[in-house]
């Protein structure tokens, strides 16, 4: 019984260190064929409200083909932030452009859309453009409350004047029925925080949120790392990592996407969550087993 008693022992503070492994290596994917979709919309845009009865519905449909992220006003707007400012700037925009207009991978509609068909037809172009796209890997993970994202390109198909950008997006955001102007009282894929990184600078919005790193030779390694920020629901929330050429000038359409992926948190957790099922039930018959044998002794 000694012997046994050793085993079960050993069997136990393994699967301790097993447990506390995947607490800490959360996610892992691989993709990058994801076409970005950004949208400049505000919560008193009419025009926008009626978009939002069929936006939905065809983003739904093209899964993985598209990742939205809606970029909002920062003129009487509260779901408006630092990190949409940014990103909006960085698309060529200002608050006095008209909305809603959207940006697919880095370009802007010529012709803005005004229904689901229209908008797909924009999403088909914007991938025949693509031509071809890199492999990105992305591995998440936990220490406490210390998020670490490490992004790899390992055959990028270029690596001057691009950057690697992380987003956090909050999918369902609600506004206040005195805010909602427009009637709509949520709005989907809401950009929180940004980093934005390449060989020469770092962006950060909200400022001091976080930091990273940019490292290249014949592939790119980029770790991001920021503390959870504070009133975003771990379990709404989708990561956005996009490798991305900037424009030098954005009349020759220069700025695109190189490869782009995304992935919702509470997936991530429910899998992990699943994988520790068969262990601990091992572990669960190991110790009757242990009483049985026990009891017979």
């Amino acid at each position: 019984m000694g012997r046994l008693s050793l085993v079960l022992v050993f069997l136990i503070l393994t699967l301790s260190f097993s447990v506390q492994g995947q607490e800490n290596n959360i996610h892992q994917v691989r993709g990058g064929g994801s076409v970005v979709m950004e949208m400049s919309t505000a919560v008193w845009c009419d025009i926008c409200a009626e978009h939002e009865e069929w936006i939905p519905d065809m983003v739904d449909s093209n899964g993985d083909r598209i990742i939205r992220v809606n970029l909002h006003s920062a003129i009487n707007d509260p779901l408006g932030n630092e990190a949409s400012n940014y990103r909006k700037s960085w698309l060529g925009q200002t608050d006095t452009d008209s909305t809603p207009s959207y940006s697919f991978d880095g370009l802007r509609e010529s012709t803005p859309s005004s229904s689901s068909g229209e908008l797909q037809r924009s999403l088909l172009d914007a991938e025949a453009d693509r031509v071809q796209h890199e492999v990105l890997e992305v591995r998440v993970s936990f220490d406490s409350l210390i998020v670490s994202v490490e992004a790899v390109v390992n055959e990028p198909l270029q690596i001057n004047s691009t950057s690697m950008t992380l987003m956090l997006l909050e999918n369902e955001a609600l506004i206040a029925p005195e805010d909602a102007t427009n009637g709509k009282l949520s709005s989907n894929s809401v950009l929180k925080n940004i980093i934005s990184v390449n060989e020469n600078e770092m962006i950060v919005y909200p400022q001091n949120w976080g930091a990273a790193t940019f490292d290249s030779n014949s592939s790119i390694f980029s770790n991001f790392t920021f503390s959870w920020p504070s009133g975003l629901d771990y379990n709404s929330t989708t990561i956005v990592v996009i490798h991305e050429k900037s424009a030098t000038n954005p009349d020759f359409g220069e700025r695109t996407t190189l490869s782009a992926l995304s992935w919702t948190l509470d997936q991530s957790v429910e899998n992990e969550s699943f994988s520790l099922w068969i262990p601990l039930i091992f572990v669960g018959f190991l110790i009757a087993l242990f009483r049985f044998y026990s009891h017979e002794q």
